[in-house]
């Protein structure tokens, strides 16, 4: 997968960067209007030359195609968990484990906010939690807790039997709960003004 995005990332680079020299080159009279008017010229003129570059268009259009579907199919199938039961076969939605973990957090006073990412793999699950945290607390053992939390809740409701990766980012600790220490203001009494005297 990563492997396929990384090959996607370098084949549009490449046509983006072409693109963007060719017209630099063109706009900054390096190539002239007459180079342009010929190269043209001679795709639409020479047939052999016209189909090697309709064949070369034609590569980049059906290798955007596959790219995309390889990317971007993959994880739409990825988005499900599939099994079979007694009954026939079950579809379980990763949007609805993610829904779950963001239940279990209501359990835990500490977490203000949980973001989860779920992924199918070959051999179970790839869970990614994103914490914002009420207060310092101690993050080794809340992190222990939650991972325990989360792994028992899945095995209970689904019945995964194969491994769950749980990794945990604690991205921000929320002061917001904790009253700011604010410098009193003390109101002095107020005093008339009767006017200056002579």
């Amino acid at each position: 997968m990563w492997l396929m995005t990384r090959l996607a990332i370098v084949f549009y680079l490449i046509i983006i960067w072409l693109t963007s020299i060719a017209v630099l080159l063109f706009v900054l009279h390096v190539l002239d209007i007459q180079t342009v008017k010929y190269l043209l010229d001679l795709v639409y003129n020479e047939p052999q030359v016209g189909t090697v570059v309709a064949a070369i268009a034609l590569g980049i259009v059906v290798m955007s195609v596959v790219l995309e579907n390889l990317i971007y199919g993959r994880r739409r199938r990825e988005r499900t968990i599939a099994f079979d039961n007694a009954g026939g076969p079950v579809a379980v939605s990763l949007t609805a484990v993610e829904d779950l973990i963001k239940r279990i957090s209501a359990s835990v006073p500490d977490i203000k906010e949980i973001r989860a990412t779920v992924l199918a793999i070959k051999k179970g699950l790839d869970i990614d939690i994103k914490l914002v945290l009420r207060s310092e607390v101690n993050i080794p053992d809340l992190t222990t807790r939650l991972q325990e939390l989360v792994r028992r809740k899945i095995e209970e409701t689904i019945g995964m039997e194969g491994k769950i990766n749980i990794r945990i980012h604690v991205i921000k600790i929320s002061l917001d709960d904790i009253k700011s220490k604010r410098p009193v203001k003390i109101d002095e009494p107020h005093v008339p003004f009767h006017g200056y005297r002579a």
